[in-house]
């Protein structure tokens, strides 16, 4: 079981590594949950000539990030803790709250890193499934936690299904899982797109970790920043088990500028949004199925598998990069990132010719 796990990795990692080259050429890259649309000018100045020659010979001192966030999440610096990503608060809670044979629960479709993790670290990981109308089963969920889960992970919003819970659901699953001492971890990296948030309840629940990062909101995946919100017990203890720098100057640097200039940021938000209603229009006029309201994604269900082969034929050939090949319950379907109506209006001309 372990080899094939470490065989499909592989081949997974090669296949992204070609898919790099290709998408580096040329093309419209919206299948990379990436900023679609490039910074306005001389930012990358600006950022670079703040930096004291000094600190590039000097460890990390973390202070004026933790300063910064602190006050843009008006929290404390103790219910804070630095990541690199998503990814890297994933692997501390792996590391620190978890041995092997222990059960995890993760939506099904949901982020690939849960399983992924939950093969690297031997734990069982136990998928609530989504219906074949994409709706998830509350009860379904309740069961499963009622099976030992150790761990709950719940994206909100999810994707590639974007399905959000609002926050009586999420007051409703930490009372239930602080019953059967099961931690709630939700992942909010598309907090900022008009989901609901988690950030006030970790100070009412004590079995409650909320993800977030710098990648989709903020359009920065390149610095590779993430951060933990938590109660300060739980803080302090992933803070004994994570890497001591999990995070670097020239990351903070960058992470600081967009949190002193936010209108950069939502402004380009705000440009994602009139994209990603663009398209929905675009395709809801031609009876095509698109789920999506409130991240920088949408998921685009085509009628068929022959419309979906020739859909996605059109786009490679016109280099407009999106995400497929699902299998199972997404088969005749595409995830798109969404940009400016400028970009959205390729991939709309490309459909329409090829319906």
């Amino acid at each position: 079981m372990r080899k094939k796990f470490i065989s499909d990795r592989l081949n997974f990692v090669k296949r992204m590594r070609i898919l790099e080259k290709r998408d580096l050429k040329r093309g419209l890259r919206l299948n990379r949950n990436e900023r679609v649309e490039d910074f306005p000018k001389g930012i990358l100045q600006k950022i670079f000539k703040s930096i004291p020659k000094y600190h590039l010979g000097k460890y990390p001192d973390h202070s004026e990030i933790y300063k910064y966030l602190s006050k843009y999440l008006n929290l404390k610096k103790e219910n804070i803790l630095l990541s690199s990503g998503i990814d890297g608060s994933l692997k501390t809670i792996f590391e620190t709250m978890l041995k092997p044979r222990d059960k995890i629960s993760f939506l099904d479709p949901s982020y690939a890193m849960y399983a992924v993790f939950s093969k690297i670290y031997k734990v069982n990981a136990l998928r609530i499934k989504y219906n074949e109308n994409f709706k998830l089963d509350k009860k379904k969920l309740y069961d499963t936690i009622k099976k030992g889960s150790k761990i709950l992970f719940i994206p909100n919003p999810n994707q590639p299904i974007e399905d959000s819970l609002n926050i009586n659901d999420l007051k409703k699953i930490c009372n239930f899982c602080q019953l059967h001492k099961c931690l709630v971890v939700i992942d909010e990296a598309y907090h900022m797109y008009g989901a609901v948030s988690a950030k006030g309840l970790c100070k009412i629940y004590d079995n409650l970790i909320v993800l977030r990062t710098f990648s989709k909101s903020f359009g920065l995946p390149s610095i590779r920043l993430g951060y933990i919100i938590s109660n300060a017990k739980i803080i302090n203890l992933l803070e004994t088990y994570r890497l001591s720098y999990e995070s670097n100057f020239l990351t903070d640097t960058v992470a600081i500028y967009f949190l002193k200039n936010k209108k950069i940021v939502e402004n380009y938000i705000k440009k994602v949004i009139d994209g990603r209603e663009f398209v929905k229009k675009q395709l809801n006029k031609k009876g095509i199925r698109v789920y999506g309201k409130i991240s920088n994604c949408l998921l685009i269900r085509f009628p068929s598998q022959n419309q979906y082969k020739k859909i996605t034929k059109a786009l490679n050939k016109e280099k407009i990069y999106v995400k497929s090949n699902y299998q199972g319950l997404l088969k005749d379907c595409i995830l798109i990132t969404c940009g400016p109506i400028t970009h959205m209006k390729k991939l709309i001309k490309v459909i329409n010719k090829n319906i």
